[in-house]
């Protein structure tokens, strides 16, 4: 089964079931007890660049193509063969 989980024995729990489970904004975080209370600590919240991973990693399994996928969040963003550059050229 892949995919990160919570924990290592049965029943496995899915990273991302409990991110949005609990509405948390990422699946990188921490769990401790504090007495009878359990506290999660959030550590990330994406790059901050606009392209959602688990929506690019999606449109992959469906076979759409990197450049389509790439166009879906940056529309004005072009590959180019840096070899064709003068710049990158030996």
């Amino acid at each position: 089964m892949p995919g990160l989980y919570l924990n290592s024995n049965r029943p496995l729990i899915s990273l991302k079931q409990v991110r949005d489970d609990w509405k948390l904004r990422s699946t990188f975080f921490s769990v401790r007890t504090e007495g009878d209370s359990v506290v999660l600590h959030g550590r990330g919240f994406g790059h901050g660049v606009g392209l959602c991973q688990e929506g690019a990693m999606e449109m992959a399994r469906r076979g759409i193509p990197f450049v389509d996928i790439l166009h879906h969040y940056y529309s004005e963003v072009h590959l180019v063969d840096l070899s064709s550059m003068e710049f990158f050229r030996d």
